[in-house]
């Protein structure tokens, strides 16, 4: 059954065309002042038009799905840590990752190794160090353009605040080269503000934001790195090798152990790293780990010019894969780092010629190797603590009272539109008459369930097709815009309103198409996919199985979850909302 209009209301019948027209207005409403958080870009946010329209409600049916084995391989975002959810568990995530050199065969030093045999020459490169590095996501938004990030500044909307206290403004010390973040730059004893000889001894320090981890930053935890001897291939020999080789969440690393290159407990540093020597680059802030130095310099250094660096193939069999885990946290710590600049960085010596003396001198020389990570690399996600009463309940329920969707090993939910053949006959009849003007799915959240277990809200859900695995209509033809989000119309975004904090999803054009076009009414899935930063197609990953469904990638890497009023609330104060499908539609006739 279905509730026949409600009270009238007045909206625009907008196409898209008119959305392309209206919608730099309405972002510019819609998206000021905004941190990652959007106010709804429903009909209100456009012009007022004097078309009279009606609302119908439709029932909806909700199916729950737990994610226990999902491929990791198909996104570029990859965990690493230990994640604690009160509702779904606490989950262990490991890094599986080839490397690859940038040319091969390698040279270290001045001299490759037929040189040196040629010429009678050893180089005797000698390893000093061997660090494992993956970079942090950072960002260095300054919004009040005073030199100093929003991070550091004790008020990002006024240059002249004084984030150190020493008595001059943060947009100042900027001019003047002094430190906004140290009140007193050059540690004399006198604040900078009475200071008149100050000099900063670091002038090129950059300070960064750090994005993307979640838990505990300053907890303890112990990380491994080994050697495995496990060949990850590119493509799949199951399909005929024309397709990507699919690697899962349940790889067992244990399995293909080789050789330990390092065991260290740390604490994450968020400084830049300081290199010195002439005209070098200081690093950004980063996982940095040591590693064997007695194993790169006889696997590696020493084999210089043998057959097994002749080619990018025979050292992928030669190095094969190395893991990343981690374990022993003081308190949990999901980290999102950037594996795609993930790097094995090798300070090393050699011997070199001065041809210039006389006689000729043997002199040491400094230098580096670097390493890069391979294109394929994945995570490994284990349940370490099984998912909560609560949560089972939820998901084993035919007509649940709440939605719960969580990322990594979290769940998705399964939306049935018109379980009710009859009142989506009705609906058809009215095809004629009817103008569709807006369709919506609004998602509010469970604010009292989400307080109760500490859950991290999403910053969007992503609403696509459960049969073909494919975005709706309305994101394909969703062409909005801005510099960092993407499908605005489409929606999907955390909303807040009233102390309601809500998720609305605009169905319109599938819901036309149904109506209007017979198409088959497929079955929607819902879940948490935080961002699309662009208007490319989302990809998407097999989980459970490959021949039941699919997931998006970003899934997988979203450690957020949250509970939503389902399409059967048992509690009185929430019946207003609940789930259910808003047709606005203006009666022709």
């Amino acid at each position: 059954m279905f509730l026949m209009p409600t009270k009238p209301f007045t909206t625009p019948n907008f196409n898209l065309l008119m959305i392309k027209k209206i919608i730099p207005i309405a972002l510019t409403l819609a998206l000021v002042s905004c941190d990652k958080k959007f106010n709804d870009l429903g009909a209100e946010v456009f012009p007022e038009m004097l078309i009279q329209g009606e609302k119908a409600n439709y029932p909806v049916k909700v199916i729950h799905s737990l994610i226990d084995v999902v491929q990791t391989n198909a996104g570029s975002i990859l965990q690493l840590g230990e994640r604690n959810d009160n509702l779904y568990g606490t989950m262990s995530a490991s890094v599986v990752s080839q490397f690859s050199l940038t040319t091969y065969p390698p040279r270290f030093g001045s001299k490759n190794a037929e040189l040196e045999i040629s010429e009678n020459f050893d180089e005797q490169e000698t390893i000093t160090d061997v660090w494992l590095e993956i970079p942090f996501f950072t960002n260095q938004i300054d919004a009040d353009g005073d030199g100093l990030i929003r991070a550091y500044d004790i008020d990002d909307a006024d240059p002249n605040s004084d984030s150190d206290a020493d008595g001059v403004s943060d947009i100042v010390e900027r001019n003047n080269g002094t430190d906004p973040t140290n009140p007193d730059t050059d540690g004399d004893g006198t604040l900078d503000g009475d200071d008149s000889e100050t000099e900063n001894p670091n002038p090129d320090k950059k300070l960064y934001a750090i994005d993307s981890l979640f838990g505990n930053r300053e907890a303890t935890l112990d990380v491994e790195v080994t050697k495995l001897n496990y060949f990850l291939r590119q493509l799949d020999p199951d399909n005929n090798f024309e397709q990507q080789q699919p690697y899962y969440s349940n790889f067992n690393i244990d399995t293909y152990k080789d050789q330990q290159l390092a065991s260290e407990q740390i604490q994450l540093s968020f400084d830049e790293i300081v290199i010195d020597g002439e005209d070098a680059q200081n690093l950004t802030p980063r996982l940095r780990v040591p590693l064997d130095k007695s194993f790169f310099q006889h696997q590696f250094f020493d084999k210089e010019g043998a057959t097994e660096f002749s080619t990018a193939e025979l050292f992928q069999d030669y190095f094969r894969s190395f893991s990343i885990e981690t374990s022993n946290f003081s308190s949990p710590l999901l980290m999102l780092l950037d594996f795609d600049k993930m790097v094995i960085r090798v300070a090393y010596t050699y011997k070199s010629e001065d041809t210039e003396a006389d006689p000729v001198v043997i002199v040491d020389e400094d230098s580096e190797y670097v390493i890069n990570a391979g294109f394929l690399k994945f995570s490994t996600i284990n349940r370490t603590t099984p998912v909560s009463p609560a949560l089972q309940d939820i998901v084993a329920s035919t007509a649940p009272a709440k939605i719960a969707l969580g990322g990594g090993l979290g769940s998705v939910a399964t939306i049935n539109l018109f379980e009710d053949v009859n009142a989506l006959e009705a609906l058809k009849a009215e095809k004629d008459s009817w103008l569709f003007n807006e369709a919506n799915l609004t998602f509010f959240v469970d604010k009292q369930i989400v307080e109760q277990y500490g859950l991290t809200l999403p910053e969007r859900l992503y609403l696509y097709n459960a049969n073909t695995n494919a975005a709706i209509t309305d994101f394909l033809q969703d062409g909005t815009s801005t510099q960092s989000q993407s499908k605005l119309i489409y929606g999907g975004f955390l909303l807040e309103d009233d102390e309601k904090q809500y998720y609305k999803i605009r169905i319109t054009d599938h819901l036309r198409n149904i109506v209007t076009k017979d198409s088959t009414n497929a079955p929607l899935r819902l879940a948490v996919a935080d961002v699309f930063a662009t208007q490319s197609p989302v990809a998407m990953a097999n989980a459970n199985n490959t021949t039941h469904y699919k997931i998006p990638a970003r899934t997988i890497s979203t450690p957020k979850s949250a509970v939503f009023v389902g399409p059967n609330p048992t509690d009185p104060a929430l019946l207003d909302l609940k789930l259910q499908l808003e047709v606005f539609y203006t009666d022709v006739e």
